[in-house]
């Protein structure tokens, strides 16, 4: 079965759709996207509950850390699903692929594949990005609630519980009891995942617009910090966009041409 120029192959009565989904939710880490949009899955076979992905990277040469840390949430991510026992990951011609490979397939940790590294820079590096996509989220929140017209005081009053989806759209009820539109439901929502994935406070009384010290923002504050978050925002969109030129050049060309990405190189 060929979908969005992925091959998947799904044995009869498999849930080929909750698969697809888990996988889904894994993300390139410096680029908080699915590596699925992304367009990084080439193929994905399910055989007697062995899963067998292909991983190809936008080249040959992107650093082995986000590499492993990839291929390690895929194995992860697929292990969720009762019809999957095993997971094995194929990184292609990427220079480290046997030694990612060997460990994520195996289960063990960055730091066995590759000693001297440092596991502990390994967390650390997991740990900036979500804080990076938490302020990427956040960006796009303020922007649709900038949109609305709602001054920056009343942006800064709202709490958690003062919105709450309907479909596709996000509503919020403001200070006077009015609900307006405030954009994507799925804006709000990922922010909101990412605010739960950093331990920061999403009880319903909780500010919703917050710095990553999870301390709420005053009005006179919060332009600046907005530009400040935006620029973070463009940064990793400008970065995706990059990604997928050259992936897309790497797949339209012999494997054995390769093109240093001086991102992650």
């Amino acid at each position: 079965m060929l979908r969005n120029d992925v091959l998947y192959e799904f044995p009869p009565g498999c849930d080929g759709a909750l698969i697809l989904e888990r996988l889904a939710q894994v993300l390139d880490p410096e680029l908080d996207e699915s590596i699925l949009q992304l367009g990084f899955i080439r193929s994905l076979h399910l055989h007697d509950g062995h899963a067998t992905v292909a991983l190809q990277l936008p080249t040959s040469w992107c650093a082995a850390n986000f590499a492993y840390l990839m291929a390690e949430e895929i194995r992860r991510a697929l292990l969720t699903v009762e019809q999957i026992q095993q997971v094995t990951v194929r990184l292609g011609d990427h220079f480290a692929a046997e030694a990612i490979e060997t460990a994520v397939n195996a289960g063990r940790p960055f730091d066995e594949a590759f000693p001297g590294e440092g596991c502990e820079s390994l967390d650390a590096l997991r740990a900036t990005f979500l804080r990076k996509g938490f302020t990427s989220r956040q960006a796009r929140v303020l922007q649709e609630l900038r949109t609305t017209g709602l001054s920056p005081g009343e942006i800064c009053g709202l709490r958690v519980g003062d919105v709450s989806m309907h479909g596709a759209t996000c509503l919020a009820r403001t200070a006077v009891g009015e609900m307006v539109t405030v954009g994507s439901a799925t804006t709000m929502e990922r922010y909101l995942e990412r605010r739960r994935e950093l331990g920061l406070d999403c009880t319903p009384t909780a500010p919703l617009v917050i710095d990553l010290r999870g301390q709420p923002l005053s009005g006179d504050r919060l332009e600046a910090y907005y530009r400040a978050a935006r620029t973070v925002r463009v940064s990793l969109e400008a970065n995706g966009s990059f990604c997928r030129a050259v992936l897309a050049v790497r797949q339209d060309v012999p494997q054995d041409v390769h093109t240093v990405d001086e991102r992650r190189a």
